[in-house]
């Protein structure tokens, strides 16, 4: 089935048919709500949504570059002092997928993605003014037609200002919503 659509795709991509745009990518917009666990002294929940641009695909993994635009609302408590952790964030981002065929329609897939952030001032409360945000989780994603498809993940990630020596970071899970476009 992959060759047959190889051969499809090489001969729309001479032919300079609308199918051989199908071949070049896809652009993905997640919109997603991580709560902050794992941690007692970090009450962080994420608000993001991710852009990404599919640039490669090799077999059942494909590669993605991106942005993320960030919302986090909360705080932190250490020392007994509380912190507020509310802050924007926008940064670059990095997805690797790898995916595999369920049956019909739909797919299901591992996904890992990491961002770099820049925040509008530091963040958490007695962080940094930047960090990361690591995700990784299962997807499932519908493909209602043949250019279109949403999806659904259950999300792990981590956000850390990346120092050993001071690093307020937090763990959290959440659900993100997805939608595909191949052109």
């Amino acid at each position: 089935m992959k060759r047959v659509q190889a051969l499809k795709d090489a001969k729309a991509a001479e032919a300079g048919t609308a199918e051989a745009k199908h071949a070049d990518g896809n652009i993905e917009v997640q919109l997603e709500y991580l709560d902050g666990r794992f941690f007692k002294k970090r009450n962080v929940d994420l608000y993001n949504v991710h852009v990404y641009r599919q640039y490669k695909e090799l077999g059942a993994l494909s590669l993605h570059y991106g942005l993320t635009f960030e919302r986090a609302l909360g705080y932190t408590t250490e020392d007994d002092i509380r912190r507020d952790a509310e802050a924007v964030g926008f940064g670059p981002s990095y997805m690797m997928r790898w995916t595999k065929h369920v049956s019909g329609k739909l797919d299901a897939s591992l996904d890992a993605s990491g961002s770099l952030l820049a925040y509008n001032h530091a963040h958490p409360g007695n962080g940094r003014a930047y960090g990361f945000l690591w995700r990784i989780g299962p997807r499932l994603m519908y493909h209602y037609t043949d250019r279109d498809a949403l999806s659904l993940a259950y999300i792990f990630h981590h956000s850390s200002n990346g120092m050993g020596s001071h690093n307020p970071g937090y763990n959290g899970i959440g659900f993100s919503l997805g939608f595909t476009h191949w052109y």
